[in-house]
Formats: structure tokens, sequence, C-alpha cells
């Protein structure tokens, strides 16, 4: 890979793991989102899918071991393997995203910077942002430091608890495999919630939610931070914009 990276294309790098199903839908949406008619139009791509890296949500929520030094690590893995550009298939880890630029070789795009670029570009006339996220990004404060320009609507407490961790983490949730009518039940009902409070558009804010969410759910356009991720990747490491 040091050949292709050496040959002036950018290599995009996949910090995955997190969770290695929400990676594969990632990489998906990265070749979905390329305008190719043949393989070699397609763009190089590293993935490095560690699901020992320590849960996000448990460490911000004073639970968890540090997952910095093992984010470090993995993006050391895919710089020596030749990436040139990072992204990274998991929100709350956006938590670190600026230690991870600084301890890297390579920059990596961020999920927030592409949704805010996206909303301002196609809905102009939106003020309100309903957000289905886990916990630990809510706590963190990463949509309100992020997308500073729009009011963040949250859950409330038991629909986060009932509703939107319940559809992540719980027994017959995303992460245990299942992404059919159970999950997407409790998201919908999250999501129609935000709706009722006046959100004029939904944002999936974890990378698991769009296995169980399409954007037909809801009265108004859900967005998917990792989609809008995909094509911006795909767009730098195709020689677009800087």
């Amino acid at each position: 890979m040091s050949g292709t990276a050496g040959s002036g294309r950018q290599v995009l790098g996949i910090l995955g793991g997190m969770g290695p199903e929400a990676t594969v839908e990632f990489f998906r949406k990265v070749v979905d989102a390329t305008p190719a008619s043949k393989d070699q139009d397609h763009i190089p791509i590293l993935v490095n899918c560690d699901p020992s890296i320590p849960d996000r949500t448990a460490r911000i929520l004073g639970r968890g071991e540090d997952p910095l030094p093992a984010l470090i690590e993995a993006g050391r893995r895919l710089a020596s393997a030749g990436a040139t550009i990072g992204a990274i298939p998991c929100i709350t880890a956006h938590f670190w995203l600026e230690d991870l630029r600084a301890a890297l070789p390579f920059p990596f795009l961020s999920a927030f910077e592409e949704l805010g670029r996206q909303i301002r570009s196609e809905y102009p006339e939106a003020r309100r942002l309903g957000v289905l996220a886990t916990t630990g990004s809510i706590r963190a404060g990463l949509y309100e430091k992020h997308l500073p320009d729009w009011r963040i609507h949250f859950p409330d407490e038991e629909a986060q608890t009932r509703f939107v961790m319940e559809a992540i983490y719980g027994k017959h949730g995303i992460k245990a495999g299942n992404r059919g009518e159970e999950p997407r039940r409790l998201l919908r009902e999250a999501g129609n919630r935000l709706v009722a409070r006046g959100a004029d558009l939904l944002i999936a804010g974890c990378s698991e939610i769009p296995l169980a969410l399409k954007p037909g759910d809801f009265e108004v356009p859900l967005l998917d931070p990792m989609q809008i991720l995909a094509r911006a990747a795909v767009d730098r490491c195709r020689g677009g914009r800087s």
C-alpha cells in the first residue's frame, strides 16, 4: 500500500471497530458515494477494525478505561500502512478527534464539520436539530460545541434511556446484532417526540442508528452524519476541496 500512497493518490484510513458493523456500513457508504464505472475508479481504503478499543460512552460517563491510547495506536497502524486521510465511523469517538489530529501524521475529517456544512448548504432554513445519540456524546457536549448555529434538542432522560440507549445497547439492540423492528420502533418513538417538540431536522447521531432507521421514517428529514462523512472522504481522496 505504500506504493499506492507514494503514487500521489490519497489513501483513506478508516479507524473502526466501534462497532464492527458500523465500520462495515461506513465502508459501504464510501463505496456507494464513489462515482465509478470500473474497479480502478474507486479510492484506496485501509481499515483498522479493532473492537477491543474501550467503550467511548462508558469513559465519558466516568465508568471506563480511556480509549485514546488505543485510538492513537490504531491510527499509527493506518499511518504505517500508507493512510493519508483519516475518518472515524463513530460519533462518540469524535470527543478525542483533536487529540488524534495532534498525535498522527495525517489529517482526520470531522463528521460534525461535514454535517454543519451540509445543513447550511441544503437546509438553510433549519433552526432546530433533533439529535438521536449515545448518552456519552450528549454528556460530552459534542453537538453544542460543533453545531453552535442551531438549537439542539435531545430526548428527555426517560426517552434517552428507554428508547435510544435501549435500541443501541439493549439485549435486542443494534450492537447485539439486531437491526429489525424492535430497535427501529424504539428509535422512531424517540425521534417522533423530538419532531413534536419542533425539530426541523433529525440527526442519526450514532453510527449504529442508520442500521435501523431510514430517511422516510419521519415527517422531517433524517440526516446520517456517516453518509455525509463518507461523501466528504471520497471528495477529498479524489482531489476535491482541501
